[in-house]
């Protein structure tokens, strides 16, 4: 029995979460799935469209073809639109529209002079000037917030993004070592050629220098030949001159 009672209990928990995720119109009527909340956690929570960014004070800011920097007022999760999490910018079903036609959504347009009023997000005219738009007398302050799929979205971002950074990491260290070892390579085959080119050079001057002694060694052993045999030269010589005297 109380097993049933728990089974109960949670199934109650999880009609009323489901129940609490749906999101509603500022007409109150109930939006499909393309629409989510805000802040899913929350009991009531604003809801924007798919893309838009949600801002604080309950609109959201389009992000989409001719969205892109609207400003509009989806709804939320409260069908009543009573919570305070939803915006209360524009009329809604809280204040039966304040005399004006309802719409599921409004669009928050900035006039030329600076003002802003409400127009319908479905409608193509402008409520600038118009007698029964619904003027904005307070400055609109906000700030942008993510939702929780945003930020879940984020995190599998910044995951991948330190997977990938290590991987980078990693090649460069193996492209660092790959560079490091070509370039002590390259340095160790010079050193070695210069020493090698080094050595072929003195042996070259060696050997110049040796041949330049044998050729001056020969040069003088020729003319020590030529001076030995002067002498019988000069005797005959000497003879043919006495007999021409």
């Amino acid at each position: 029995m109380v097993a049933r009672l728990s089974l109960l209990s949670v199934f109650v928990t999880l009609v009323a979460v489901a129940t609490s995720q749906q999101c509603y119109g500022v007409d109150g009527s109930a939006l499909d799935n393309t629409h989510t909340p805000c802040n899913p956690s929350a009991t009531h929570s604003a809801c924007c469209a798919s893309g838009d960014i949600c801002m604080s004070n309950g609109l959201c800011m389009g992000t989409k073809d001719d969205s892109i920097g609207k400003i509009f007022s989806r709804g939320c999760t409260d069908a009543t639109g009573k919570d305070v999490a939803c915006a209360s910018i524009c009329p809604t079903i809280a204040n039966n529209f304040q005399d004006h036609d309802s719409t599921p959504s409004w669009q928050i347009q900035t006039c030329d002079s600076g003002d802003k009023c409400c127009q319908s997000a479905s409608s193509t005219k402008s409520c600038c000037g118009g007698p029964t738009a619904h003027q904005i007398p307070t400055p609109i302050r906000a700030s942008l917030q993510l939702k929780s799929l945003a930020s879940t979205t984020n995190y599998s971002t910044v995951k991948t993004s330190e997977m990938a950074n290590h991987q980078i990491a990693i090649v460069g260290g193996l492209l660092g070592g790959l560079l490091g070892g070509i370039i002590i390579g390259l340095t160790a085959t010079v050193w070695w050629m210069y020493k090698r080119e080094r050595r072929q050079r003195r042996l070259k001057e060696h050997y110049e220098t040796q041949m330049a002694k044998s050729s001056a060694y020969r040069k003088a052993l020729a003319a020590c030949m030529e001076s030995a045999a002067r002498p019988s030269l000069s005797v005959e010589e000497i003879g043919r001159k006495s007999e021409m005297v």
